[in-house]
């Protein structure tokens, strides 16, 4: 191992190909259980396909095949994710494990420990074999990064998959693997999971282990995980739930619920945006099918300053970014951070500087922050679910967040405009998840969001179940990601 990765790649299996793509992890592991396959030929199988697939996709950028083939030799049969291979984000805090957050600044970083979230998702027998691309800090919504360069979408490769866990997204459309490691913290799961045709759940504040140890101002960033089926990202939610959490805890819910629901359509995005035709369309399609399901269904919004909300929002996020970068280049030597910053995050940290003493800001947007977390949760009172989309237009190319070749006001513009509908969830706690309910006219996946107040992901994951099975996802896959 160098610098969190394997010098060389040991010599794959020379089993035949298989058929293991077509497997969801629970199904994965219930071959392992059973004594029908091995976690070594899982592992195997899983690098056979990212070696073949990652040159097209450059998702992967560290491969950690000798410490995974250790793990193989360590698994518990009888785990709920046995022997299933997982990717994780490059964020990961795993000790030994390259974590670079996508940023030249920590080209050489390596993790010391490992957090409680990555513990508990290799005890339930997950297998880590890699690090996924992001952008730097995860700061943008597409995964491109000076230091790995672009991901690129299984569907069309001249699309983005979204970010930041773009990397991860492209993981399981293509096939690699049935579920990755994903972040959110403004929809980063949410945006990459409606890019790729993924499922993908942002858990409420506080539900989760922690994965980082990074500070900040007001909790935004949660982990967890993309999939192809609603069952996966279910028994993943309950292995890596925090058992301190103070909601109310997941259980298995896995039974068909009965009650219906009272559902709110918001088509605004939070700077009073209205989405694209064929955004619209994608909700239109599931208002119908919810409706048809039996649940009611109004078109309502919160009574929230949705703007205001997300100046205060940023205003906080800029100050930590700040506060990392500074940390970072002191601790690295840096002097110029022109060289090993892009300009997002440099944007950030000037914005923030620019508007005085951090702690007079602080004050200021955490009390905007408290009372908009406040109104949304008396909205939930009334509703039980809030749908809308998850962006407000179809996938972009990528190259459109390349950020040498755009300014950081192009980017905040870009950002403000197309990511319209994930962040308040972030802001406020609640629990959101991106459905691939549509796909455009070109075979681009446009994902649906349904949110809930904190601490309702019971409700949103029965919905999820009942639109599996309405409108079944699963087996749809890139054309040419055959594996």
């Amino acid at each position: 191992m160098r610098n969190g990765c394997p010098t060389g790649i040991a010599p794959v299996s020379s089993a035949p190909v298989s058929n293991f793509s077509r497997y969801d992890a629970l199904g994965l592991a219930e071959l392992v259980r059973t004594g029908q396959v091995t976690p070594q030929q899982l592992l195997e199988d899983a690098i056979r396909k990212l070696e073949a697939l990652n040159p097209k996709l450059n998702a992967v950028i560290c491969k950690t095949y000798d410490y995974a083939r250790q793990r193989a030799l360590l698994v518990d049969r009888d785990a709920v994710f046995a022997g299933v291979p997982l990717v994780v984000k490059d964020n990961a805090t795993i000790a030994g494990i390259r974590s670079t957050r996508g940023s030249r600044a920590l080209r050489d970083a390596v993790s010391a420990r490992t957090a409680p979230f990555f513990a508990a998702a290799e005890r339930a027998g997950f297998v880590i074999l890699g690090v996924t691309n992001m952008p730097e800090m995860g700061l943008i919504d597409g995964t491109e990064n000076g230091l790995y360069g672009a991901t690129s979408n299984p569907w069309n490769l001249a699309y983005s998959p979204g970010g930041s866990s773009g990397g991860s997204a492209a993981c399981v459309a293509s096939g690699i693997v049935p579920l990755a490691h994903g972040t959110d913290g403004g929809g980063s799961i949410r945006i990459p999971a409606s890019h790729c045709g993924l499922f993908g759940m942002k858990a409420s504040r506080g539900r989760l282990l922690p994965g980082s140890f990074a500070h900040a101002t007001w909790p935004r960033l949660v982990e967890g995980g993309l999939s192809r089926t609603v069952r996966d990202t279910e028994a993943f939610l309950r292995t890596v739930e925090n058992p301190e959490t103070r909601l109310p805890r997941l259980g298995s819910t896995s039974a068909t619920s009965t009650r219906r629901l009272t559902i709110a359509v918001s088509f605004d995005g939070m700077q009073g945006q209205a989405p694209h035709p064929e955004v619209r369309k994608a909700v239109a399609r599931a208002v119908q099918l919810c409706g048809d399901l039996g649940h009611t269904i109004v078109e309502a919004k919160p009574p929230l300053n949705q703007s205001t909300l997300s100046d205060a929002a940023q205003q906080v996020a800029a100050i930590d970014v700040a506060k990392a970068i500074d940390a970072i280049a002191h601790a690295e030597g840096i002097v110029r951070l022109e060289d090993r910053f892009e300009s997002r995050a440099l944007g950030l940290r000037e914005q923030a500087l620019l508007k005085g003493p951090f702690e007079g800001q602080i004050a200021g947007a955490l009390s905007v922050l408290r009372a908009g977390t406040a109104i949304l949760d008396e909205f939930f009172q009334q509703w039980d679910v809030m749908l809308s989309p998850v962006l407000r237009e179809p996938v972009f190319k990528t190259g459109m967040r390349n950020q040498a070749k755009f300014s950081f006001q192009e980017l905040d513009d870009m950002l403000r405009d197309y990511v319209a509908y994930t962040s308040l969830h972030n802001i406020c706690g609640t629990t959101a998840m991106s459905v691939p309910m549509h796909w455009d006219p070109d075979g681009l996946p446009l994902g649906v969001q349904f949110a809930a107040r904190a601490g309702a992901e019971a409700t949103l994951l029965a919905l999820a179940r009942e639109l599996e099975e309405a409108h079944p996802w699963s087996s749809k896959r890139p054309p040419n990601f055959a594996t």
